[in-house]
């Protein structure tokens, strides 16, 4: 029978890790610390843009119902606007009114800018909307328009939309 006291075990001498392993180590450490905070940017400036894109689409919704809001109130405010122009609209906290200007107000939350371009609506011999033909007077084309600055330029969304005189 073996004794057991009396083998010898081979000791395996291992100083620690060589200077190359750390360096190697602290690489593939570094490398994965940098795609991680690269994908965390990316992901915040995404989901920023995203953001915006949601303001900007509800702020064109809310400058239709706006546009809508000066249409039932007095149609001849929107016949008597300029084709091509940009108006601006406000709001009145006194009176709980829209109205449109041709005077730039200050930006939605200081980055938004609302603009509602108006046009003419030519209609042809059976009614129907047509770029030439006889003017129709009751009928307006807008389209509210959304501008934000973004990174690498300007970004910007819009509706078009018909308005009519349904009150006459």
């Amino acid at each position: 029978m073996k004794n057991f006291f009396t083998n010898k075990k081979k000791i395996i001498n291992n100083s620690g890790f060589s200077l190359v392993e750390v360096l190697i180590a602290s690489a593939i450490i570094s490398l994965t610390a940098i795609a991680l905070m690269s994908a965390a940017t990316k992901g915040i400036e995404l989901s920023s843009r995203a953001l915006r894109q949601v303001q900007a689409s509800q702020l064109i919704e809310e400058g239709v119902e706006a546009v809508k809001s000066i249409r039932d109130t007095n149609w001849d405010t929107i016949s008597a606007l300029t084709a091509n122009i940009d108006y601006y609209l406000s709001f009145d906290t006194n009176t709980n009114t829209w109205s449109l200007g041709t005077i730039e107000v200050d930006k939605i939350d200081g980055i938004f800018t609302r603009i509602v371009v108006f046009n003419d609506v030519n209609r042809d011999v059976n009614d129907d909307i047509r770029e030439t033909g006889t003017l129709d007077v009751g009928t307006k084309k807008a389209n509210v328009i959304v501008i934000w600055p973004a990174s690498g330029g300007i970004n910007s969304k819009n509706l078009n939309f018909y308005l009519a005189n349904i009150f006459n």
